[in-house]
């Protein structure tokens, strides 16, 4: 039974009285981050939310007097924005591209090729190393489960970024690494906002999402590769389809 539920805005409320700006990751991920990436990881939720949506105009001088800093880690976050494809920049600021069907698309295609060949590399490693991955990503599991109990879409978000980054990283491939670090921002983002309206509808919907976790650990905990691809794409195929539902683009 939920608890007590905060909404995105609630809870960027109460990271703004402790540091000015709110770090999906927060302590749990990223323990130490430029102001410019705060900055833009406010701004990618707000992108991938649509509360800024496309075509909208964002002034470097008005980001600047919101977060009480100079321009310079706003153009930054503009930069890292613009970067991932989700901004046009343009004379003293940026214009909103934000998230269509295509962009969607295109990230789970995208992820679909690095998660399938980690979670495969990973199972053909010993038994003894994916014992070992495989008791910290049920521990991972655990803490999205409790983030649900509590209505922390924050948490949640970060516990699902953190489950799939560390089998990419179990994977031993820096060229996968890197791949990995060019979607990273916006999955997290994307997961943040999802989850989030999926409490707000459902909260009892959250099962499915830690099932299908736990079904990955169970795949990779056998070693079949073959079972660990096909619970891979099923998952991210459901979760694809649900993105799609929630914003709007089925």
């Amino acid at each position: 039974m939920i608890r007590h539920k905060l909404t995105l805005c609630q809870i960027q409320d109460k990271h703004k009285q402790r540091n000015g700006v709110l770090r999906l990751a927060d302590a749990t991920i990223s323990p130490s981050v430029t102001l410019g990436a705060k900055i833009a990881d406010q701004l990618r939720c707000r992108i991938v939310s649509g509360t800024l949506a496309k075509g909208e105009v964002i002034s470097e001088n008005q980001l600047a007097r919101e977060f009480g800093t100079s321009r310079s880690p706003v153009r930054e976050a503009l930069r890292e924005l613009a970067h991932e494809g989700v901004i046009e920049l343009a004379r003293m600021g940026a214009i909103v591209k934000g998230l269509d069907a295509g962009d969607v698309q295109e990230l789970y295609d995208v992820r679909f090729l690095i998660e399938r060949f980690a979670f495969s590399r990973v199972a053909a490693q010993s038994d003894d190393v994916r014992s070992a991955l495989c008791i910290e990503l049920t521990q991972m599991v655990d803490k999205m489960e409790l983030a649900v109990r509590h209505g922390n879409h924050v948490e949640f978000a970060a516990w699902d970024l953190r489950f799939h980054e560390r089998v990419v990283g179990a994977a031993g491939h820096k060229r996968l690494w890197h791949m990995w670090g060019e979607i990273r921002e916006i999955v997290h983002a994307t997961l943040a906002v999802v989850t989030e309206r999926r409490l707000e509808r459902c909260p009892d919907d959250m099962s499915g999402s830690l099932e299908q976790h736990r079904e990955l650990v169970k795949a990779l905990v056998v070693g079949d590769e073959d079972l660990v691809q096909a619970v891979v794409q099923r998952h991210l195929e459901e979760t694809k389809s649900l993105v799609e539902t929630l914003f709007g683009l089925s």
